[in-house]
């Protein structure tokens, strides 16, 4: 499966969770779970660290050879998206950050920017896209074989990586630092995400990186 993650920094979970007029966000709060994170915002893209390097969830693709690429605008994004060459994309998009409205919080406009943005995405994607929004401190997951739905509460940013991962069919290495949401629960449909040979390969080069 495909993994796009949408990264609005500064997004607000009181925003986006109760504003109806983001019909996006709330048509995927809908389709999937969604709920607010525990932890440094910037650790979602986290899977495993060492005193010296850490190893982040594209890193870890380009690790497995799947065809990743990152972006920090939606019109780079969806060329990428209507090209169809891609395994992961992410977008960090920062046009809350520096809002004029109170705390940085963003201005309605703002938000429905983004969420009319988030409509001219999601035109591009399919059932075998795990699509996955990150805010400050809150999060909305979407994926066909999610057995979650509905508000998930008590989670972390850390354990966003390896939670796309296991919804993927990925294997995951042993130092990894979050938890999969979805660990030890029966998917709605199989997912592979790599071959067996591929997956050998993946592991031996996360040995040679210290994470296995």
């Amino acid at each position: 499966m495909k993994i796009l993650v949408l990264n609005l920094q500064d997004a607000r979970p009181q925003t986006l969770f109760s504003d109806e007029r983001l019909e996006n966000i709330h048509r995927l709060i809908d389709m999937g779970c969604f709920g607010e994170l525990k932890g440094d915002a910037s650790d979602w893209n986290v899977l495993a660290r060492q005193e010296n390097h850490t190893l982040s969830l594209l890193e870890f693709l380009e690790q497995a050879d799947k065809q990743c690429a990152s972006f920090d605008d939606f019109s780079a994004l969806r060329s990428k998206l209507d090209a169809g060459d891609w395994d992961y994309c992410q977008l960090s998009d920062s046009g809350l950050k520096n809002a004029s409205s109170h705390a940085g919080s963003g201005s309605a406009d703002d938000y429905l920017r983004l969420d009319w943005e988030l409509d001219e995405v999601l035109q591009y994607l399919g059932d075998d896209t795990i699509i996955a929004v990150v805010g400050e401190g809150c999060f909305v997951l979407v994926s066909a074989n999610n057995p979650i739905s509905g508000e998930h509460k008590e989670g972390s940013t850390v354990d966003i990586a390896p939670t796309l991962l296991e919804l993927a069919g990925y294997p995951l290495p042993a130092a990894t630092e979050g938890k999969s949401w979805v660990a030890g629960m029966e998917l709605k449909n199989a997912s592979s995400g790599l071959t067996a040979e591929e997956e050998e390969i993946l592991r031996e080069r996360l040995s040679g990186l210290g994470y296995i």
